[in-house]
């Protein structure tokens, strides 16, 4: 009996060590073989005097060559749709652990920033990263026991591994990001639903925390600059709270942290310059990266 007990112990043993060896390598693969803009941060390849951080609003309308043409300072888009603050925080903290280079931070503030996703985005941009303290934080604020589970449980991860994470892994294509993160949207208008008046969602919790992280941020010498992006003046008459999201933005303003609120423009007045409600075409994002440059330019120099 105690021999059936040692021998299935060593059975559980080994396919766990299998099972670990099998996980190791897949993650060491794809650390080593797919290059991204957010592998390419994680492995600290990735140090603008510019760094622009947001979803949508930032990837979609802020391009770098627009904004070093004006301002003669290097920058990067690290922008994704969906991504808000709290799983982006993980990238903010883990590139404040080693840019040299860093004279400011851009934060594009849409108006669902400030609350809390039910689920990761992407999630399988960043498996390969759960041992990034910075990362995994960031990933278990948002689905605690998914984020656990792939950590520390062997082979769980496994199961989470998508088509998106192996078309990636298999053909590692090392492509050149001439636009440094910036994807520009297309011309034309592609708001096929009627939007009826929303509340932005808000987090008090998410709100101290993103507080938190620009006294980091600061804390390093960086200046911080807060952007509520343009929003076309018939959708953002449609958010009910966005006043009060505005007024938690600028109350954060202090000693090189700046609010900048850009949903007045005149811009904002043309449906030409946009592809839907809340997101500008790529002549809309050209015209709005240029204005905040010379802004950006101000405030660099100040």
């Amino acid at each position: 009996m105690r021999k059936n007990s040692k021998q299935i112990l060593l059975f559980f043993v080994l396919v766990t060590a299998l099972i670990c060896s099998v996980q190791f390598a897949i993650d060491y693969s794809y650390r080593k073989r797919v290059t991204n803009k957010f592998t390419n941060m994680l492995t600290h390849k990735t140090d603008a005097e510019i760094m622009i951080f947001g979803s949508s609003v930032a990837y979609h309308q802020f391009d770098p060559s627009v904004i070093d043409s004006v301002t003669g300072m290097t920058t990067f888009n690290m922008g994704w749709p969906g991504m808000f603050f709290v799983q982006y925080n993980g990238l903010i903290k883990e590139y404040l652990s080693y840019e040299k280079k860093c004279k400011c931070i851009v934060i594009a503030c849409d108006f669902d920033n400030l609350g809390r996703n039910k689920l990761i985005t992407r999630p399988d941009l960043f498996w390969a990263y759960l041992g990034n303290n910075n990362v995994y934080n960031s990933l278990k604020e948002l689905e605690y026991w998914k984020a656990f589970r792939a950590r520390y449980m062997p082979g769980y991860k496994l199961t989470l591994l998508n088509k998106a994470f192996y078309t990636d892994l298999m053909l590692a294509a090392h492509k050149t990001d001439s636009f440094r993160g910036y994807e520009p949207m297309p011309a034309q208008w592609e708001q096929s639903d009627t939007i009826k008046p929303f509340d932005a969602r808000y987090d008090e919790s998410v709100y101290d925390e993103f507080k938190t992280t620009l006294q980091e941020i600061t804390g390093k010498g960086i200046k911080v600059v807060l952007i509520i992006p343009p929003v076309y003046r018939e959708g953002y008459a449609l958010i009910r709270n966005g006043e009060m999201i505005k007024g938690k933005y600028k109350s954060l303003t202090a000693k090189n942290i700046y609010y900048l609120d850009y949903t007045s423009l005149s811009l904002c007045e043309t449906k030409g310059n946009f592809h839907n409600f809340t997101h500008l075409n790529y002549a809309g994002a050209s015209l709005f990266s240029d204005t905040f440059a010379h802004d950006l330019v101000k405030i660099v120099h100040e």
